[in-house]
């Protein structure tokens, strides 16, 4: 019988996205499968093995699973404007539907086995047990993270069935080390309980019909210490000046910037392997070709989001890793003077995009912090300044424009000092850079010598 279908995708094109999924009977036999859309010759397949067949344009919606069968749906485009009258055959088993107008985005999900059916996300593949009847699922249900100190305690239930192995693993965000895996049995309500920490988190039940309640993967972190921060926000900056949020990896692991987006407001920093490094920033912008012609040095990472329009006076806004809510800052006519903008960390006012200029996390393992007393200095004035905080020796390089080292000198540990750098005497005018250095970490700053 028919249990799914998706005729008006909004985030690619129909013939991208759309699908017809029915659900088969593994103890039927038949020779030929027929499926029509009135008006039109009915599409024919040999009788597919398994529980489920998806009939789509694009075989990257079709994953290959078990008791999954993938055929396409050839010439046929599914209406998205209009009811659409739908027919299934194989020998003497029938199933005939009338399909209302469909809702852009929204997929139709029969309900058991009337004649009724919701608009809902769709689930391509894979049964959706909320609605399909008798099927093989045992899941998660009510994940809870409590505690931190001295333990978190992750506590749910499973529904679907009484008890089963899973397996867990979660990594430090904050540390280094190979990730902690354990084999675990879950019974009914469950809890279990790993060290204090902030992790990314994983729980795994072991695959059947419905997937989608199978995994819980998500990050754990006190909420005074997010491994992900909004370190700098120009919501009123000068024309031509396009608004731009600084987003700062925190942690000292690579953050996927597919599962980060602003929430309630735009879609994902990137694609599926995209990623934010450890201790580096990215500048979100809806416009980056404007604002690359306004930065002056070209380190800063740009990325372009429909982030809409930040509000001058008084607004708000959060940094969401999927559904979680990693930070949320605020600001009012009080917080900062128009066209500066902010740091939320410091409260005070700042203008470096691309470089966080302090330590952003208390557990963080950044082995120095470091302050320019400016970056736009005089060929005739005071040398470029700055002062490093370290517990080990740091080296402190001077870059031209072209990256070549042209001075160098090692800072002592626990130094706590300015230190000058001959800026005038090695640079000519235009952009020049500084790196500061400890081991394999290296943060580099850029400046501009004018006349």
């Amino acid at each position: 019988m028919f249990v799914e279908f998706f005729p008006d995708p909004t985030l690619v094109s129909d013939q991208e996205g759309e699908y017809v999924e029915i659900r088969l009977d593994e103890n039927f036999e038949g020779d030929s499968l027929f499926v029509g859309l009135e008006g039109k010759a009915p599409l024919r397949f040999a009788y597919p093995k398994g529980r489920r067949l998806l009939l789509s344009h694009d075989s990257s919606l079709c994953e290959r699973r078990e008791g999954l069968a993938c055929e396409s749906l050839g010439s046929i485009t599914l209406p998205n404007s209009r009811e659409s009258l739908w027919r299934l055959t194989s020998g003497s088993c029938r199933d005939s539907i009338l399909l209302p107008q469909p809702k852009a985005g929204k997929a139709f999900q029969r309900v058991g086995e009337s004649d009724e059916w919701l608009f809902t996300s769709g689930t391509p593949g894979t049964a959706d047990p909320q609605y399909e009847l008798d099927i093989a699922d045992c899941g998660l249900s009510y994940i809870k993270f409590e505690g931190g100190s001295p333990v978190w305690k992750v506590s749910g239930w499973l529904t679907g069935c009484d008890s089963i192995s899973a397996t867990m693993h979660y990594q430090e965000l904050f540390k280094g080390g190979s990730p902690i895996q354990d084999d675990v049995t879950l019974s009914g309500f469950f809890s279990l309980e790993i060290p204090a920490g902030a992790y990314l988190f994983h729980l795994e039940l072991p695959e059947d019909e419905a997937p989608s309640n199978n995994v819980v993967d998500t990050l754990i972190f006190a909420a005074d210490n997010p491994p992900a921060r909004i370190s700098e926000v120009h919501h009123c900056p000068e024309e031509p000046i396009p608004e731009w949020v600084e987003i700062y990896n925190a942690s000292a692991r690579p953050m996927p910037l597919g599962d980060l987006r602003f929430c309630n407001r735009s879609g994902h920093f990137g694609e599926i392997g995209d990623s934010l490094a450890p201790y580096e920033s990215v500048v979100i912008s809806k416009d980056t070709a404007a604002l690359r012609e306004q930065i002056l040095y070209g380190d800063a990472r740009l990325l372009q989001v429909s982030l809409g329009y930040l509000n001058n006076t008084a607004g708000s806004l959060s940094l969401c890793y999927r559904n979680m809510v990693l930070d949320s800052v605020s600001w009012d006519k009080s917080t900062v003077t128009c066209p500066m903008g902010f740091s939320p960390i410091t409260g005070k006012p700042e203008n470096t995009p691309g470089f966080v200029n302090h330590r952003v996390s208390a557990s963080s393992a950044e082995p120095f912090t470091y302050k320019v007393l400016s970056r736009v200095i005089s060929k005739r004035g005071d040398p470029l300044r700055v002062r490093i905080e370290n517990e080990s020796n740091v080296s402190l390089k001077l870059l031209d424009s072209a990256r070549r080292e042209v001075w160098k000198m090692n800072i002592p540990p626990t130094s706590g000092v300015w230190w000058s750098v001959p800026v005038q005497k090695h640079i000519s005018i235009g952009v020049g850079y500084i790196s500061i250095s400890a081991g394999n970490y290296e943060k580099v700053v850029g400046f501009v010598l004018r006349p």
